[in-house]
């Protein structure tokens, strides 16, 4: 069933936002233009921005319009990094830069040999990243990859950025197209190694996100547990009841 007018049109927007496009204290299309851009009614257009406020990423000020908020409320999962290394090149935007804390080969615990679909103890590459906006610490992750895509991808293994995402470096060296992701979302506190890392006081809570990456075939190509503090991002889901 396709989206409702309002919700195609908050999602187009929340993708220039994501991208950049639309940076931090940039006007949102007014109302009006929205409805001529789209075709729609002005009801709609202001629904649509509604969306986008309730999810935290634009403020309206009265009698100037409506403005992108700080992207630094923003949650980027790997799929939304995917698609912006897709249309532009790079997995992020601007302002967002990565460290790679390890690269390296290691044997894979249970949970990451269930996610992958091989054996617990059989080799695989593994990242460890902290990602950054400006010089503050946003987010930290590992990702997991079966040791075959080593042989096409052998940049996993070293402790260097890779510009256009690992994602779509192994799509582009191996020409399997990610398919499907699956998402599973929780929240914990922090470790205290995780609170080092991230900077964050004691006690702190994080949102954990387990992401799977599946081809067409359904094999898994990574798999990523990714962690971010706690009251720095919001993810709204629309559906039918």
């Amino acid at each position: 069933m396709a989206l409702p007018k309002y919700e195609q049109i908050a999602w187009e927007l929340r993708g220039q936002i994501v991208r950049g496009t639309l940076a931090a204290g940039d006007p949102l299309p007014s109302v009006p233009e929205i409805s001529d851009h789209w075709s729609v009614a002005k009801a709609t257009a202001e629904r649509a921005i509604g969306v986008l406020k309730v999810e935290g990423l634009v403020d309206t000020r009265q009698d100037h319009g409506t403005f992108v908020r700080d992207r630094t409320l923003l949650a980027r999962t790997a799929g939304e990094r995917y698609r912006t290394a897709r249309e532009t090149g790079y997995a992020y935007t601007a302002g967002e830069h990565a460290e790679i804390l390890a690269a390296e080969e290691v044997h894979a615990p249970e949970d990451v040999a269930t996610a992958l679909g091989i054996a617990t103890g059989d080799r695989v590459a593994r990242r460890h990243r902290l990602r950054f906006t400006g010089d503050r610490p946003r987010s930290m992750s590992c990702s997991w990859f079966p040791v075959w895509i080593l042989v096409h991808c052998p940049r996993l293994l070293v402790r260097e950025r890779i510009r256009e995402g690992t994602t779509r470096y192994i799509e582009l060296q191996t020409g399997r197209k990610p398919h499907t992701g699956r998402d599973t979302w929780t929240a914990r506190l922090a470790t205290p190694e995780e609170r080092e890392v991230l900077r964050l006081d004691e006690p702190a809570a994080v949102a954990e996100i387990r992401h799977i990456t599946f081809d067409a075939t359904g094999e898994a190509l990574a798999y990523e547990v990714g962690l971010k503090p706690g009251g720095g991002w919001t993810r709204t889901q629309e559906y039918p009841m």
